[in-house]
This record gives structure tokens, sequence and C-alpha cells, in this order.
């Protein structure tokens, strides 16, 4: 593709989606007008120098009076001195080879403000190119056909061949065996772009690769691209003073994109995931194969994920989420809360579907990574598919439903906000069995919702989600799969639905090690800090400071102060164990009995607050100042809220380092080390010429040492499992997403046709003036409708309906 095309390309790439593609009218673009030199012989015929440099001013630049630009827009004295110099410079000038003639043309133009086309080349006898040909890239026309097509369904792009008769050909001087000037044609047909446009053009635009490596790292770091432009404009002052825009950090990244999955994406997926087994020995991923050969399943987990599930995997979360892949398939996360209360993630599944065996082979894989350790409490939304799958793979474990979206189908099934509240106490409220089916039973008769089947569907499900069946088994805190949703939520800052499988994979990654950093910052600290003692109770609450962590503190904390608000009703003892009853300060109605067995040092409270959570309740450590006990008995002491929780001590190495991620590695060294050089001395101009010359010299004494053909950045390793193709794309579950078809496109209120709105109706006056009585006509009756809607809104729909 010739330079222009590209140039044109390049605004039009701009949109998205239909709005831009590759047209047969670049491609098949012939040069018209295009000079056809005569083959050169055996013997090279003696070159002709030609002259045409007079008549015209310097720089390749129309003569001022002739200039389409005016006066106003002529260049100053300095720059045509020095146009013309190069100019004449080139004309008379010797090469060693044909790139570098080309490059000498292009710096040429660059200056001059316009564009270079490579174009034919002259060959002898022997084969050897003797003669080339370099053209303004606006030389030659459009062929006409393209524009009399009729099934054209794209829109012309811009004109950019305006058949410039300017050029340069250079020939080689078999004598010295350098490369001369024949022709050097200096006229241009058309207006040559301002020099503050030049960087613009898409001949003159390149990225280093030195910023090819800072564009790398910041992608992968999880910025935009926009961000990316954002940053290396601040850098350099400025978007006009980078080499390059923004369309070309989208190809570059996505050119490295396609070169990783140039196999396969779920090859390089697969592949990728296996290579985290040479630094990571536990790492595990586990896949199948659907019929031709397509992905199947697939599911990952690292070691630190199997050691956090060794320690934290009493209660498990997941839930499925669409719309982070290409594919559109199912994805699930293992999930859970650690020692500081915060998510913990212990695997990733993506799945073909969401039916029964798909979570069946899911759970049974995480079950044979994790060493058949079944959690003890699994919280999910509800749904059925994965309620059957839980039943048959973890048939110990208690499934929870979560309490969110309950609510949620209370507001969408019965739409009132009374029955809301007094559904939210049924699930949370703290009542016996017997006194919940009581409460239920009641509710529902006050809001005569005896025949309504949503209500009878979730009753039947009560053993899931209602407090007073699940007050006695421990969930850490987890009665909703709110920590699922904000994985996803963080999810949305690295992943898009757009992204392949391997960016899937490694933006998951991204947010893993983001979850771990926070973790890491807790650990230092609850190790590092002492919390400052405030309660009466001194001794209890230092005792408890030194062993809970420092968010787990805070809760024990307000179960401290709770004690003031207790009053002990009555105390008594039957042999070694002592009964106490509690209620708290103008709260006669609910009393609590804590049950202590001396021989044993063992606390039973009504309240099930350690049963569920696993800290001790206000009650208990009321019964602890009873007896004057300085700390809390160990049995009580749930480890997994421990500062020791871990002590197991797996290091989490954050993976080795292969090729790319050293040399990312060193180059982020060097660029950290250089910013407090920068820094000084850019603070004065003097300073600041003398760090430029320094760097310079040092950069020719590293080229030196540096070899060209060691200059890869990147290193792609080979791919395993490539006999593996990509997975389909399937048809989720929920609303689908809108489409650009005519039929979902906006209605024009004016001509009621699609695809415009009023503002760009091309209707003429008339038809705007009797819509503009239309719509005061339709301004009259919507006042009628609001007035009776207004005067009904006390009456039942049944009677506005009739």
């Amino acid at each position: 593709m010739d330079s222009g095309s590209e140039g044109n390309s390049d605004f039009s790439g701009q949109w998205t989606d239909g709005w831009s593609s590759e047209s047969e009218e670049e491609e098949e673009e012939v040069s018209k007008g295009l000079e056809s030199p005569s083959r050169v012989g055996k013997d090279s015929e003696p070159v002709e120098r030609v002259d045409v440099f007079g008549e015209r001013d310097v720089g390749g630049r129309m003569p001022s009076s002739e200039s389409p630009r005016g006066s106003g827009d002529q260049m100053s004295d300095d720059v045509d001195t020095s146009m013309l110099s190069t100019a004449a410079a080139l004309a008379n000038a010797e090469f060693h080879g044909v790139e570098e003639a080309y490059a000498r043309y292009v710096e040429y133009a660059k200056a001059a403000g316009f564009a270079v086309r490579k174009g034919d080349s002259i060959k002898d006898d022997e084969g050897n190119v003797v003669r080339k040909f370099f053209y303004c890239n606006r030389q030659g026309l459009r062929e006409k056909k393209h524009y009399e097509r009729a099934d054209r369904k794209r829109a012309h792009k811009a004109e950019t061949r305006t058949n410039c008769s300017a050029k340069f050909v250079v020939f080689l001087d078999k004598q010295s065996g350098k490369w001369r000037t024949k022709t050097f044609v200096q006229d241009h047909n058309h207006d040559l772009t301002l020099p503050a446009f030049t960087n613009v053009m898409a001949a003159h635009r390149n990225i280093n690769e030195g910023d090819k490596a800072h564009i790398h790292s910041m992608h992968e770091a999880g910025f935009q691209t926009n961000q990316i432009m954002g940053f290396f404009s601040y850098l350099s002052g400025g978007y006009r003073n980078l080499h390059f825009i923004k369309k070309d950090v989208y190809n570059y990244i996505d050119d490295v994109r396609r070169s990783r999955i140039v196999q396969g994406d779920a090859a390089a997926a697969i592949s990728y995931l296996k290579g985290k087994t040479e630094m990571d020995p536990l790492a595990v991923v586990m896949y199948t194969y659907c019929p031709e050969n397509y992905l199947g399943h697939l599911f990952w987990s690292d070691g630190a994920m199997q050691y956090d599930y060794e320690c934290f995997g009493d209660v498990l979360a997941f839930d499925s989420t669409y719309r982070k892949n290409l594919y559109n398939r199912p994805l699930v996360i293992f999930s859970g809360t650690n020692h500081h209360r915060q998510t913990i993630i212990f695997g990733f599944g993506l799945l073909e579907d969401e039916k029964i065996p798909s979570y069946k082979w899911l759970l049974g894989t995480f079950l044979e990574v994790m060493h058949q350790k079944q959690p003890k409490v699994v919280v999910t939304d509800g749904d059925e598919s994965m309620k059957e799958a839980i039943r048959t793979e973890f048939p110990n474990a208690t499934h929870r439903l979560c309490t969110w979206h309950l609510a949620r189908n209370a507001v969408s099934n019965i739409k009132d906000n009374d029955f809301c509240a007094a559904f939210k106490t049924a699930v949370y409220g703290h009542f016996e069995v017997e006194e919940f089916d009581q409460y239920w039973a009641d509710m529902v008769a006050a809001f005569g919702l005896q025949e309504n089947e949503w209500i009878w569907a979730t009753y039947e499900k009560r053993e899931h989600w209602a407090n007073a069946y699940l007050c006695d088994t421990f969930c850490a805190g987890l009665r909703t799969t709110s920590r699922c949703e904000g994985i996803n939520a963080s999810l949305k800052r690295f992943i898009k639905s757009s992204n392949c499988l391997l960016e899937l994979v490694e933006n998951l990654e991204r947010v893993v090690k983001d979850y771990r950093n926070n973790e890491f910052i807790a650990d230092y600290k609850s190790l590092y800090s002492e919390p400052v003692i405030t309660t009466g109770l001194e001794s209890i609450e230092r005792a408890m400071s030194q062993i809970y962590t420092r968010e787990i503190f805070f809760e024990v904390k307000k179960q401290i102060e709770g004690v003031a608000a207790l009053i002990v009703l009555h105390r008594e003892s039957y042999g070694s164990t002592e009964k106490f009853m509690f209620r708290k300060f103008r709260k006669p109605r609910r009393v609590y009995s804590v049950l202590y067995e001396s021989n044993s040092e063992r606390y039973e409270c009504s309240c099930k607050l350690w049963n569920s959570i696993g800290i001790p309740c206000s009650h208990i450590i009321g019964v602890l100042k009873e007896l004057e006990k300085d700390a809390l008995p160990m049995w009580l002491v749930l480890k997994r809220w421990c500062k020791d929780a871990k002590s197991g001590s797996f290091h989490d190495s954050d993976g080795g380092l292969d090729s790319n991620r050293a040399f990312r590695g060193r180059y982020g060294s060097l660029w950290t080390s250089c910013l407090p050089m920068c820094l000084l001395a850019a603070q004065r101009p003097a300073t600041y010429k003398y760090a430029a010359a320094k760097i310079a010299q040092l950069l020719k004494e590293i080229e030196a040492e540096v070899s060209k053909g060691n200059r890869s950045t990147f290193v792609h390793d080979t791919v395993d499992g490539a006999d593996i193709l990509d997975p389909k794309i399937i048809k989720s579950k929920g609303a689908p997403r809108s489409t650009g078809n005519g039929k979902m496109a906006r209605r024009c209120r004016r001509c009621h046709g699609f695809g415009h709105d009023r503002r760009n109706c091309t209707a003429n006056k008339e038809d705007m003036l009797d819509e503009s009585l239309g719509s005061d006509l339709r301004q009259s009756q919507h006042g009628g409708k609001r007035s009776c809607r207004a005067k009904n809104c006390g009456v039942s729909q049944d009677t506005i309906s009739a």
C-alpha cells in the first residue's frame, strides 16, 4: 500500500467496526502518467544528468506569487536557505546504496512537506538493480472504475492522488560502484504540508524500539491506549512533538497480540499456562477437547492459590460472568476470604456452557487440584445447574444462597417496599426454627401472598438462606456473592469483551497480583503496628490484639465495647457448668444465655456469633469479665483469623524471569535509574545540553557493542499444544446486546425513519412546520393524559384498565 493510502486510512482507522476497512481502490490504484524508462542493457548507456531546478522556489515549493498557500504561510529565510542547500546537496550527492538514497530523499521530503513512495526498479541483464525511482506519494490517479461501482457499500475515501510529477531517480555508476542522482523533479501540483503537520504524515511516523518497550510494559500493567498516549505526550511537551499518533500505538499493540497467537489463541493460552509450571511446579492447567478438536473446558490454578485454599478453603464462593472474552465463554471465579477479610482467588474456570455436566467437570477438577479437600460452605447465586453440581461433587458442604440475589428477586416479584423490609428480617433475623416458621406464616398472611408461587418456591429453599437454619454453620461472614461481583468490577480495569484467551489469562493474573498485594500490605500493618487500647477490659483487649489481625481485631473490639451495655439477669451453677443470663440495656425482650464449662474451659452462647463468624461475642466476653479472666481461651481463637494463619510459609515468587520479563526488568531498572539524572539535567539549559551530549556519546558506544541482529525486543516461545483449535463463540444467558441493524437504531421523530434523528433529518421545511404543529398537538394530548393519570392515582390498576 502506498504512503498516500496509509495516510488516508490513518484517519478513517479512528472509526470502529463497519466505518473503516481496507478498500480495493487502494490496492488497484495505478500510476497514470508514469514515465516508463527503457531498460538498461548489458553495457549501461552514459548517464545524463537532468537539472530541473530553474524557475522554482527553493525547497520544492512554488514561487511565492503562484503558491496556493499564500504569503502568510511562507517559511522564514533561514528555512528557505536550509532547503536550498538540502536540495542542491541531494542533486549532487553520491550514495552507497539504494536505502541510503531513499533515506536522504525522505529526509528532504519531510523538510519540504510531502511524503515519499517507492517506485519501480530497472535491472540489467544480470538481474542487478541499476536504477530506482522514488515518487511523491500523490503521484498517479485513482482508476475511474472505482467511482462508478454500483455495488459500493462503503463511502469513498478521500482523494490522495493528484498525478504529481515530483520524483527522484538514482542510478548505479558501475565505474565507481556508487549511486548517483539521475533525475530530480521538485515541482508539485498540490499544496505542501506545513512543518507543523509533517509528523502526522504516515511516511514520517515511527515508533522506535525504546518507545515500543515502554508501550508494551505500560499495556501489560493495565494502562489504556489513550492513557499511554497521554503519558508520552506529557513527557514530550505535547502531542505535536510526538513522532507517532494514537493509531500507531493501537496498531503496534495489535501486531504484538497477533504475533503471539499466530498458531491459535487457545494453543497460545494453554502454552502460556503450561509455561508457568517451569517457574511454579504446583501450577496446574487442565482442559478438555470438543468434537473437531476445539477447546472445551479450561481450569487453571497456581501454587499460591492452592495454598490459600488450604488455609482459607472452608468457605467457597463462585459465580459465572459473561462478556469477558472474545468467545463469550462463561468465566467462573473461585474465591473466598482471608484472615484480613479480603478477597482471595483459588482458581479460574472457562466453560463451554452452563449445563450441569460442565459444572460437574469444573467442580470435580477443582477438587482434584485441591487434593480432595471439600469446602464446608459454598455460596452461589442459586443457579439450578450449580446447585445440582454442588450436591453431587460437594455432598458434605452446606449450600448457601446469595442473600443479595434473594432480595433482588423479592423486589422484582413482589414489588412492595414493606414486604422487602419484612423479608430482610426473615433472612437475617435471629430466630429459632419454630419462631421463623411462625414469622413467615404471619408475614405471608399480612401481605396476602398465600397463592404467590415465588413465595412458596423461596420458602422451600429456606434451609439455604434463612439465618435461623444457618446460624450454627460457619460462613466466615460470606452470605452473598458480592465478592465475586467485586472481582467482576475489578476485571473491568483490565479485561474487555474483545480479549482473546491469552489476554484473558494474562489480565486475570494481573487481578490476582493486585489482590495479593493488598494482602501483603495488610500483613505488614498487622505485624508491625499496635492498636491503641481504649476499653476498660485492658488485659483482654491487649491479649486479643496480639492474636488477631488488625481487621479482625477491630470487629472483636466492637464486641468488647458491647460488654458495657450488658446487664446480668441471672447466674446459676449445675456442677461444673455455670449459666449466665444477659440482656442489653433498655432492651428487655431479648435475653441471651451463656453456658460455661469450668473443666474444659468451654463457652457456648445462644447468639451463635462464634459458630457463624468465628469471633467471641460480647456475651462470652461478659462472662470472662464476671469470672475475672485475663485472656480468651485458645479454643475460642480460630486460626484462620490470626496473624499466623499462613505460617506454613508458602513463598510466592511472583513468577520467574523469562526472556521477555527479564528484558522488561532491565529496561525498567535503567529507566528508573535515569529519572534522577533527567530531573537534575532539565533544571537549566546548560545542564540539559551537557547531559544530551553525554547521552548521545554513550548511545553511540552502546550501539557499537550491540549487534544489529540481536535487537529483537521480545521473544516468542514455541507453542505447546498447537493441535487444539480456538473455541467457538457461544450464546450466553441474559439480555442480548443491542445490535447495529436498522430495527434497533434510533427512530427519527420527524420522518419516522431509522438510522438518524431529527437533528440531521433531510426532511424539508414544510415537514418541519407540520412537525412543530404536531408536537403542540401531542403536548396538549399528553397533558390531558397526565391529568387523567393524576385523578386515578388512588384507583386500582384493574379499574384503570377497564
